[in-house]
């Protein structure tokens, strides 16, 4: 009984102590993080959302955090100041790979761009996390009306396999887009009465309390700890090495090519595959080639560049069930493209390495010497 009513105490004070100060200190940079997502990712009724144009923030993405800065367009840029509209510019757009989130501007592929290319030209960056060919062609469209002066020479594409998926709510979208972003409140408080009400006592203690915070990054820890240990035995049996010789590369490019298996499930699905994702990437050429068209009556060039998510590196049935249908596609309708995975797979030799030199740690996004792969071909090639 005494044992009892010692936990008992103990909770009810960590649990007062943790809702009225501790976790608000614990959680101030994320929760910073979060507001300023929501103030300066802003909607736009044309293409859906982009950044408040002129601003420096903090924003967060998995456990990185990261400064923001866009130029008077809302381009991810490398300072907050106008554009200069003497000059003329090169696009590149994309999604989250274009954005370069968890990356300092610097480490990003046109930060890498623009410094490769010795301020001969300029890169823009008008990616942003989910982004898809429909949102490409909409916003493309939206900056060439409303700004007439800036000058544009090429347009490069990152294609990505994620817009299969994220094309698929627009193939059936007409007019203008309305906002549905709800206001930021207090996200620690909702998330409380969230935890609370699902009668998740686990959760509970692991989210709210600082005791159940701190024995869960000891049990994430240990998790971690064996999960390594087992990768490394089934790295040495797959590539014949001895367990101690299997390196930490080899080790973290397993959890980039694991994370996200949403995707790579789509592509085992065949039903899936062959209903709503041959649908989606007929959609998504409908959408390349009106941009095309749009660009050639300004006389700006368009190249398309495809690029391999980790999964496909290791696994040619993932890598040819993609290109053996989008290369023959966009060859037929003339769109010129540009395929990365060849300079990915001789980067190390050991495509293991490769992964893990090149990715960021547990993700599917890549890291700045990723990046500086991406950049070296578009500048030579």
């Amino acid at each position: 009984m005494k044992i009892f009513k010692f936990i008992l105490i103990y909770f009810i004070i960590d649990l007062l102590l943790s809702q009225t100060f501790l976790l608000k200190i614990l959680d101030f940079k994320t929760e910073n993080a979060y507001r300023n997502d929501l103030e300066n990712r802003i909607f736009n009724e044309d293409y859906k959302y982009t950044f408040k144009p002129n601003v420096t923030y903090t924003s967060k993405y998995l456990n990185y955090f990261y400064e923001i800065s866009t130029n008077d367009l809302g381009f991810r840029d490398r300072t907050n100041k106008n554009l200069d509209l003497q000059k003329t510019y090169n696009i590149v757009i994309g999604d989250s790979f274009v954005e370069g989130v968890g990356l300092p501007y610097n480490d990003t592929l046109v930060g890498l761009l623009n410094e490769l290319s010795k301020k001969k030209t300029y890169f823009l960056n008008l990616g942003v996390a989910s982004y898809s060919s429909y949102i490409y062609l909409k916003k493309i469209e939206n900056i060439l009306k409303n700004y007439p002066k800036l000058k544009i020479q090429t347009v490069y594409l990152q294609l990505d396999k994620s817009d299969i998926l994220d094309d698929l709510q627009y193939i059936n979208h007409q007019g203008k887009f309305t906002d549905t972003k709800g206001v930021y409140k207090n996200s620690r408080k909702q998330k409380f009465f969230n935890d609370l009400f699902d009668l998740n006592f686990w959760r509970f203690l692991t989210s709210q309390t600082i005791s159940g915070i701190l024995f869960k990054k000891i049990t994430n820890f240990l998790e971690t700890l064996a999960g390594n240990l087992h990768k490394r035995l089934v790295l040495a049996r797959d590539l014949n090495k001895s367990f101690f010789s299997v390196n930490k590369l080899e080790i973290s490019s397993l959890k980039s090519i694991n994370n996200r298996k949403f995707i790579s499930n789509t592509f085992n699905d065949e039903l899936w595959w062959n209903k709503e994702g041959i649908n989606s990437i007929n959609f998504s050429i409908k959408n390349l080639i009106k941009l095309k068209e749009l660009l050639y009556n300004k006389k700006i060039e368009l190249n398309i560049i495809l690029y391999p998510w980790a999964f496909e590196l290791i696994d040619d049935k993932f890598k040819n069930k993609y290109s053996n249908i989008i290369k023959p596609l966009l060859e037929k309708n003339n769109l010129k493209y540009y395929d990365v995975y060849q300079e990915f797979i001789d980067h190390r030799g050991n495509i293991y390495e490769t992964i893990g030199s090149t990715f960021l740690y547990e993700d599917i996004h890549y890291n700045k010497s990723g990046y500086k792969i991406l950049a070296d071909f578009i500048i030579k090639n």
